[in-house]
């Protein structure tokens, strides 16, 4: 039996996936999860409804509720984080605010590690097109295709690990650049053991799925059979008289009251998936220096800030002009400190009057000088 596999069979390690069943009974984040999915339910509902007069209320309207259903999520996580590390309950209102909160976290990781994995793509395409040399380009490929194949699939390794475990960080109370690099680390140094559980929660989890759908689906069948003949609207279901918001008002009731049952179901199954990211959230980190990682992050980003407003300083800073050489400056100094030469004067035979030497005719008297 592996590691991984003890993990699965220890019962009473603290972070056991055999923990998923508390998820269920926590009040609160089944409250959290229920209301925020609900909204959403009835927003998408009341959008597809006035689909009709214009297609700006479906788009507002969907795009509020696949918010207020991440938000929900979000907030339904930071309770199940609070869960599983024993940490006293917070109010509903307080899981439903952090969850908000924890929405741009959650994006600009989601952005971040798309960027990462698409860099890998990226550098992938990059050989390939090296290997569309002619000649050799064949035999490049023989031994980058095995190559490219285990980077890709290393990358989609820690993509899956680090998916399933940046929101629990956040939901923990990491920033996002520390929240990634715990994660690489966690990737780095336990792989196998973190998909290891994830994979084991997950199947559990769809076990646990696959009997709630089955459980709602028939029950709404028969439902759906008594009303039939009761009420009148049968089991033939016309989605398009739902989306268009025309029909019976009886079909159009029937439709909401069926569309609430399955969000509601799917609220309270999603929370088994978000209980598995915790788990192992919180057994993995706690195998790694989270102080260390923190640190070593913080340093790397204010030598990049450095870099980069060191960057901006330069470019804002404007061209001096081209120096002078000394030379030319010492002898443009001695010229300009150097004293004017006076022209030789003398005077005016006629009048004694002062003149230049170079004056033809007295400016006193007029004179004609020599």
């Amino acid at each position: 039996m592996n590691h991984a596999e003890r993990l699965l069979a220890k019962d009473d390690h603290p972070y056991s996936i055999f923990r998923l069943p508390e998820a269920l009974s926590c009040w609160q984040a089944v409250a959290v999860m229920g209301a925020s999915y609900l909204g959403a339910g009835l927003l998408g509902a009341l959008g597809s409804m006035l689909a009709h007069t214009s297609i700006i209320f479906p788009m507002l309207l969907g795009l509020l509720a696949l918010v207020l259903a991440i938000a929900g999520t979000s907030g339904a996580g930071v309770c199940l984080t609070d869960l599983a590390r024993g940490r006293p309950y917070r109010g509903v209102l307080s899981y439903c605010v952090a969850g908000l909160f924890s929405l741009p976290k959650l994006v600009g990781a989601g952005l971040l590690m798309l960027l990462l994995y698409g860099a890998v793509l990226l550098g992938v395409a990059l050989v390939l097109l090296v290997c569309k040399l002619p000649g050799i380009g064949p035999v490049l490929l023989v031994v980058a295709v095995p190559l490219l194949v285990l980077t890709v699939a290393l990358a989609l390794l820690g993509y899956y690990v680090a998916v399933s475990i940046v929101g629990p960080a956040i939901w923990d109370g990491e920033r996002v650049m520390h929240a990634l690099s715990i994660a690489w680390s966690i990737t780095r140094n336990h792989p196998f053991e973190a998909i290891g559980k994830i994979v084991g929660g997950l199947l559990l989890s769809g076990i646990f799925a696959a009997m709630v759908f089955g459980l709602v689906g028939i029950s709404s069948l028969i439902v759906g059979g008594l009303a039939a003949p009761i009420i009148g609207t049968g089991m033939g279901f016309d989605w398009s008289a739902l989306v268009g918001g025309y029909g019976s008002s009886h079909w159009v009731g029937a439709g909401v009251g069926y569309a609430l049952v399955f969000v509601t179901a799917s609220a309270f199954v999603f929370l088994l998936p978000l209980m598995v990211g915790v788990l192992t959230w919180c057994e993995f980190s706690d195998k790694v220096d989270r102080g260390t990682i923190r640190s070593a992050t913080d340093s790397a980003l204010q030598d990049v800030n450095a870099r980069v407003a060191e960057f901006k300083d330069k470019a804002q800073t404007p061209v001096a002009p081209a120096a002078v050489p000394a030379a030319v400056v010492t002898a443009a100094a001695a010229g300009a400190s150097a004293p004017v030469a006076a022209h030789p004067s003398t005077r005016c035979p006629q009048c004694a009057g002062v003149v230049h030497a170079d004056d033809r005719f007295c400016e006193h008297c007029g004179h004609k000088l020599q």
